[in-house]
């Protein structure tokens, strides 16, 4: 019975072909609609900081493997510091910009690099000299408190930012791509909605399936192009 059910889902389905086609292609130009003339562009500016081991109190500028461990342990605080409302205040004073605390974390994203003592700040706005702008900010008033807080300088900038040429949420090949593959699930789920949904009688064995009872005789369905060969 499973294999009969699933015979005939695709049998309706290859019946409705020209909906799936439909639908895809409906949600394919809704969507290319969408990146073309709705969608705002917005620009990233990444920069780099890396732990060191140099310290204020300290003249030795040797790194050390205690250096290196406390500075893996402290990766993941750091990050937490970069979007802290401290830094970010600081950011929006010297920068003077027209954005919130909260407004400004989100334009921003830390991340670590795997087994190293590297951070990466990435600032994303429509403007791309903004962007390139404030991830360079962050980065420094990011260093400097942690001088005030740990009284440690042991931030370096590793690669600055720079102003981004390209829009960093459009990709046209990529996004016809997730498109269409949005319009293919759609498309199935509402055609097998339309066939679970479905209570019309197409065969003599939905009759028997439905009223559970025998079906005496069935007439056949001729074409007009048979009957016409017959004659």
């Amino acid at each position: 019975m499973e294999e009969l059910d699933i015979r005939e889902i695709f049998s309706y389905f290859w019946e409705k072909i020209l909906y799936f086609i439909m639908i895809v292609l409906v949600v394919l130009i809704l969507g290319c609609v969408y990146s073309t003339f709705i969608q705002k562009p917005m620009y990233t500016s990444k920069t780099s900081i890396i732990l060191t081991g140099f310290t204020l109190s300290g003249n030795d500028s040797t790194i050390t493997q205690t250096d290196l461990n406390v500075n893996s342990k402290l990766v993941s605080t750091y990050q937490e510091i970069v979007k802290s409302r401290r830094v970010l205040n600081q950011v929006i004073d010297d920068l003077k910009l027209n954005y919130s605390v909260e407004e400004l974390a989100k334009l921003i994203s830390v991340s670590s690099v795997s087994n190293t003592e590297i951070i990466e700040i990435s600032a994303m706005s429509e403007d791309p000299n903004e962007s390139y702008l404030i991830a360079n900010k962050v980065a420094a008033c990011f260093g400097e408190e942690v001088k005030d807080l740990y009284n440690l300088s042991n931030v370096s900038i590793l690669d600055e930012a720079e102003v981004s040429n390209s829009p960093s949420n459009m990709n046209l090949v990529k996004s016809i791509g997730i498109y269409f593959l949005v319009g293919v699930v759609l498309a199935c789920v509402i055609l097998f909605i339309v066939f679970y949904f479905d209570t019309t009688l197409k065969s003599a064995q939905d009759i028997e399936k439905r009223y559970n009872l025998p079906i005496l005789g069935t007439v056949p369905e001729y074409s007009k192009k048979k009957r016409g060969s017959r004659k």
